[in-house]
């Protein structure tokens, strides 16, 4: 094993020091890699641990410490990066809850794998990649990504081996987990990916491109549909739904057609569910055994006590119970006998919360709406249905993150601020774009 990590991080290395573009892109198309798990020394690391570092290393290496000098010197005037302060106040709030937290180690190292490295490689990120060449570099990678976790999640459900819960091997009942430990992380990974492949099928391209985007949302969405995870059909539904409403209106010049078919579509389901006392009762009926599932009812069981923790006293409600430090509050109102411990509270919002404190959950807040309200200006200025994609890829992360955890993993935390990253580089290849066709 040894052997083949050395080998694998030299060749890593020289791709990264000829082409950083193709590294980014063999980072993101491995960003599962983080369960490739061993120690250097005594510290622990991952293989997509250390492809990161290999990436910071060299661009820093190369242009990092040349940009420090210049600036120091004051040959290049400093220059904002995108949403600094949002990423600053995140830092800050993050570094402090790491001296809050029960486990100063352990929280050390999270906050390594999921703010430090993340962050730094989207800074990252946005410099390196700056034509289409290698932006759609990325969104190939992504593809890779999600169709090596959807093979082997097709594989599970064809033959139901190597899925680590016998309660769901059953094939009447049987939820495909692909290389993680449930099916929820499977719908978290992919949901976000299917937007924003969704939204490159509407920008132009070859056959053979067309193709390819056409395979990667047909398996994705197939791979979703065998998790059978709710929250992942929620997130997606309202995901697309936005989509479509913004695509459309791109497409019909009335602006008031739009509103009217809008406002018209949700009379009629409206009117379907009054009208139809058998559709009612089957979604009220639904909605009723949900409500009182096992899996809701854990979730009120945390969400109140993570509520309850906050509301203890002021420097709870302030700065949180630092990383990690949910396992150890929920023992306090948690019954063994009838819910398993948890190491989040599985709300977006109360995790930020409860890991970096208040301010930290302001700053994730903050930079949502920031990327939203770039997305809409970039959307009503230059129409592009990718952006739509990576807009609605947002939407899945945030309705899906109302009942579960879409940043707090190794590859869904880079994943995130890829997302970000694209955003930024697209809005810069459009306004590129939209002067060399006035020039």
């Amino acid at each position: 094993m040894i052997y083949f990590l050395i080998i694998y991080f030299l060749i890593f290395s020289f791709i990264a020091w000829r082409n950083l573009p193709s590294a980014f892109a063999i980072l993101i198309a491995l960003l599962p890699a983080y369960l490739v798990r061993f120690y250097i020394w005594a510290f622990p690391t991952t293989l997509l641990e250390g492809m990161i570092v290999i990436i910071i290393g060299t661009w820093f290496i190369q242009t990092g410490f040349k940009q420090v000098v210049k600036r120091h010197r004051k040959e290049i005037p400093y220059q904002k990066f995108p949403f600094q302060n949002q990423i600053i106040l995140i830092m800050l709030t993050s570094i402090i809850s790491i001296f809050i937290a029960p486990d100063f180690y352990k929280a050390l190292g999270l906050w390594r794998a999921y703010f430090l490295e993340p962050i730094l490689i989207f800074l990252i990120f946005i410099q390196v990649i700056t034509n289409k060449k290698d932006f759609k570099k990325i969104l190939y990678a992504l593809g890779i990504s999600a169709l090596a976790i959807s093979t082997f999640a097709i594989y599970q459900k064809i033959t139901g081996k190597f899925i680590p819960e016998p309660m769901w091997r059953p094939e009447e009942v049987r939820r495909v987990t692909s290389f993680y430990t449930s099916p929820n992380a499977v719908g978290l990974f992919l949901a976000p990916i299917t937007m924003i492949y969704l939204g490159w099928l509407k920008d132009k391209g070859n056959i053979l491109s067309t193709l390819w985007k056409i395979f990667i949302l047909i398996i994705s969405l197939t791979v979703i549909f065998f998790t059978v995870s709710e929250g992942t059909w929620t997130g997606l539904i309202v995901a697309i739904l936005v989509f479509l409403f913004f695509y459309l209106s791109q497409k019909i010049k009335n602006k008031n057609c739009v509103k009217k078919i809008t406002i018209t579509a949700i009379v009629l389901v409206l009117l379907i569910i009054i009208l139809n006392p058998f559709y009612f009762n089957s979604t009220q009926e639904k909605f009723n055994q949900v409500i009182q599932s096992k899996s809701a009812q854990n979730r009120l069981i945390l969400w109140q006590g993570s509520w309850d923790f906050l509301n203890k006293n002021s420097k709870n409600f302030v700065f949180g119970a630092g990383i990690f430090g949910f396992p150890k509050i929920q023992d306090a109102f948690r019954d063994p006998l009838q819910i398993e411990a948890h190491i989040y509270p599985h709300n977006i919002f109360l995790n930020f919360w409860l890991d970096l404190g208040l301010f930290g959950a302001i700053a994730f807040i903050w930079i949502i709406f920031s990327f939203l309200k770039k997305s809409y200006q970039l959307i009503k200025k230059y129409k592009s249905p990718l952006v739509i994609g990576l807009a609605s890829s947002m939407i899945t992360i945030l309705v899906h993150g109302l009942i579960d955890v879409p940043y707090f993993k190794n590859d869904l935390a880079v994943l995130f601020w890829v997302i970000v990253g694209l955003l930024i580089i697209k809005g810069l290849l459009l306004k590129e774009e939209k002067l060399s066709i006035k020039s």
